[in-house]
């Protein structure tokens, strides 16, 4: 039986405001010449929390919390799992032995375009437990912190979003605690107290977030990172 498409290693599938294989090559030419503590993996979430490709959201934290430290921004604007695998497996983690790296996946399947008509919870989930491993074997050594998705816009959207979280929270407590791996999921500090969708905390009213979200979110990774690096 194929495994689902999330886990089959491509390269783009979607265009955004970047040249993707420009990315991807000065990715590779940075870890050749960087030794970086902290890796975060991601999509345009991550990507545009510092300001590589002239665009930010959030520079003002990520200079805040990580501008002092060593640091590799992996994330690519509109890729989905099987994208990042892709990447990690054709020289983008070379060299490297962070001691910790931060994994935030997943949205972007569950995102229906022209050229992609959406992946399930189940397939997402399989995607980013390949990720996981993938990662795993790359740097034994390394914590790896898988980001619950962050709440999003549509509420059909969010549906597939809770489903996924529930996968991974229960995939990772059911490791055994020698694994170095952690769950964190935020989805309740960027929701209003009744449960509801929080627009204010995002760029676009719907999925990115602005500093006050990227705010949320470095914050919770201070607790987990810092003792580390």
């Amino acid at each position: 039986m194929m495994p689902p498409r999330s886990c089959i290693p491509c390269e783009k599938i979607e265009n955004d405001a970047y040249d993707w294989y420009a990315r991807h090559e000065a990715k590779i030419a940075e870890a050749e010449n960087k030794r970086a503590d902290l890796i975060f993996i991601g999509d345009s979430i991550t990507h545009f929390w510092n300001c590589e490709e002239g665009i930010s959201y959030g520079l003002e934290v990520w200079n805040e919390f990580f501008a002092q430290r060593s640091v590799l921004n992996l994330g690519f604007g509109f890729d989905r799992t099987q994208n990042m695998l892709w990447r990690i497996e054709h020289g983008e983690m070379a060299n490297q032995h962070p001691k910790v790296i931060v994994v935030n996946a997943g949205t972007n399947n569950f995102s229906i375009t022209p050229n992609y008509d959406g992946d399930t919870p189940q397939e997402t989930f399989a995607g980013i437990k390949k990720l996981i491993y993938s990662i795993r074997a790359l740097a034994p050594q390394a914590l790896i912190v898988v980001m619950g998705v962050f709440p999003r816009q549509p509420e059909k959207i969010q549906t597939n979003i809770n489903l996924l979280n529930k996968l991974l929270q229960e995939f990772i407590s059911a490791l055994p605690h020698t694994e170095k791996i952690q769950f964190l999921d935020l989805t309740e500090k960027f929701l209003y107290p009744d449960g509801s969708f929080n627009p204010d905390l995002y760029q676009d009213r719907r999925c990115h977030p602005n500093c006050a979200g990227y705010r949320i979110w470095a914050n919770a990774l201070e607790y987990v990172i810092a003792p580390l690096l």
